[in-house]
């Protein structure tokens, strides 16, 4: 783990302490159908790990500084900066060895609209849009222009007074990216490419004390490329893995460890996907209301 990675750790540590919980956990992947009521603020630093692609060394880092604001109590405006570090030596033509310890990667900015809050035993329901712009490539750390514009379907719901909170995503993801490659002997161009992500994921936490829940995550996510001449998966992975919340007033801890399971395609004498997916995920999230 990166000194950076340890640096949030040792920061969500320090502030898990005092104060009452509220009756909602947050998840590290799985979002729920809760939007900031009108005039609060919340600040939020993630960190995620992610590492090991079969052969050779991968490990990259992924940082994301969050500032969401409620505009209304059903509808919330987040605004992201990105930053990333990538360390690879591993063979192939797409990963080229690479050493970037930290550097500014992109922006994006988040809209949810609650269509129906999980109260009194219904299923509550929220729209999300998040459109984003990236300098460095995710997988391969290399510099390129990326556009995103991500569209989720979230729905919640909750069970034993509260205490067991369910929650489930569809998300549906159309990426551009600029890149220049050598495409004759000294000749430079650019090439883009284009790419759909397709992930479902879902999330069961339960509250054992006032302040402290514990769950499990587990996302399916695929890739299509070229996907406006046909949606062709070209690969996908599965994910599980423990979830802990700790809520300590104003201020929240949020951990969650996912391993992929298996994945397609994949190489000789494993089952797991390689190509745009790690053997391990570690996310980390501190948040602070205002």
């Amino acid at each position: 783990m990166s000194r950076i990675m340890a640096a949030v750790v040792a920061a969500g540590l320090g502030v898990a302490c005092g104060a009452p919980a509220i009756a909602a956990p947050d998840f590290g992947y799985v979002y729920t159908a809760a939007t900031e009521e009108a005039g609060e603020t919340e600040l939020s630093l993630w960190a995620t790990d992610r590492r090991g692609k079969g052969e050779g060394h991968y490990d990259a880092q992924d940082y994301k500084l969050e500032v969401e604001r409620g505009i209304t109590d059903r509808f919330g405006v987040s605004v992201y900066a990105k930053f990333a570090s990538h360390h690879i030596r591993r063979p192939g033509d797409e990963f080229d060895r690479m050493d970037r310890n930290f550097a500014f990667q992109g922006l994006s900015a988040e809209f949810k609209y609650q269509l129906r809050a999980p109260k009194h035993g219904r299923l509550g329901v929220t729209l999300y849009a998040e459109p984003g712009w990236s300098r460095i490539s995710k997988v391969t750390g290399k510099k390129a222009r990326e556009f995103e514009l991500e569209f989720k379907a979230i729905v919640q719901k909750n069970f034993a007074d509260d205490r067991l909170v369910w929650a489930a995503n569809l998300t549906v993801e159309p990426e551009w990216e600029r890149e220049h490659e050598e495409i004759a002997p000294g000749v430079v161009g650019s090439v883009t490419e284009k790419e759909l992500a397709i992930e479902l994921a879902t999330g069961l936490s339960y509250r054992v004390t006032p302040k402290l829940w514990l769950g499990v995550e587990s996302r399916y996510h695929s890739v299509y490329p070229d996907w406006t001449h046909g949606l062709h998966r070209e690969n996908y992975a599965v994910y599980a893995g423990p979830s802990v919340h700790y809520e300590a007033g104003e201020w929240s801890l949020t951990a969650t460890w996912l391993p992929q399971l298996f994945g397609s395609p994949n190489g000789p004498g494993s089952s797991l996907e390689f190509e745009d997916h790690e053997k391990n995920e570690l996310r980390l999230k501190v948040s602070r209301e205002f």
